[in-house]
């Protein structure tokens, strides 16, 4: 299994660096920063049809914090930093042009030390910003987008500092509602390993309230090797499960949904 996720990291780290605009693209430069996912700027070659030659841009697919909320400031210089004298090129949305405050829907594109860059991706990947997706159907980068979401979680950045320290489920148990919406990162005893409505789920031994793993690689299928993954092998396991701690209902307890392979391994005390 860790030779598994060791080649999907290399395989992606691949295909980010071969990322390039996407054709139809077009270039401009950002004239001023509103914020962590908001930017003004100007188009500079042809401007696109029906469009003006200086816009105010609405990343598609992220949510920075609002100007005093934390981490609003490192969002916004983030970005600052990210296209600062450098021609950004401009990716529009095929389904809808602008919002309810007429900005412009769109991706920013930008080439960096590391290639090209897609501005909202990085965002995410800072833990800068929360996904803010409406129709995952319809989302171009949708998977790409969670991918970087999640590894910003497990590396507890930014936003998700929470998920930094693992705890021990008697930890989270403790006080349940600290934790609901937040990135946890949970150490527990595979209990029971059985096929829910979403996936398989990995049942939480000794949890007071049926916390359990909910394994659910559908959406993004290709990060997965699903011919030679089974979740069996972590039955009488401890595992260490990273993901945002949702629970809709008391019936249905607390979960943590793990959507990418890199969410969930056996846990070791001495690592």
């Amino acid at each position: 299994m860790r030779a598994f996720l060791l080649a999907t990291i290399l395989g992606l780290s691949f295909l980010v660096l071969l990322a390039q605009p996407p054709e139809g693209a077009f270039p401009a430069r950002v004239t001023r920063w509103v914020d962590g996912d908001t930017c003004m700027l100007r188009f500079t070659e042809t401007v696109p049809p029906n469009l003006f030659r200086y816009e105010t841009i609405r990343l598609l697919g992220v949510n920075a914090p609002e100007v005093g909320e934390p981490f609003a400031d490192e969002a916004t210089q983030f970005f600052r930093k990210l296209t600062m004298g450098k021609q950004v090129y401009v990716e529009l949305n095929p389904y809808e042009r602008r919002d309810l405050h007429n900005r412009l829907l769109a991706y920013l594109w930008v080439e960096a030390e590391e290639g090209w860059t897609l501005v909202n991706e990085a965002l995410l990947r800072a833990g800068l910003a929360r996904l803010l997706v409406f129709y995952p159907e319809r989302e171009k980068y949708y998977c790409r987008f969670l991918h970087a979401l999640t590894l910003a979680q497990l590396e507890g950045l930014g936003l998700w500092e929470s998920a930094g320290n693992p705890r021990e489920l008697w930890e989270i148990e403790a006080d349940p509602v600290r934790y609901v919406t937040q990135a946890v990162s949970a150490i527990f005893e595979v209990s029971r390993v059985g096929l829910e409505r979403q996936g398989w789920a990995l049942w939480a031994a000794g949890s007071r309230y049926g916390l359990r793993a909910v394994l659910d690689p559908g959406v993004c299928r290709s990060f997965w090797n699903l011919e030679v993954f089974d979740p069996a092998v972590f039955m009488g396991k401890k595992v260490l499960v990273t993901g945002e701690l949702l629970w809709d209902s008391l019936g249905g307890g607390p979960r943590i949904v793990v959507r990418f392979p890199e969410q969930l391994r056996l846990w070791e005390e001495n690592p």
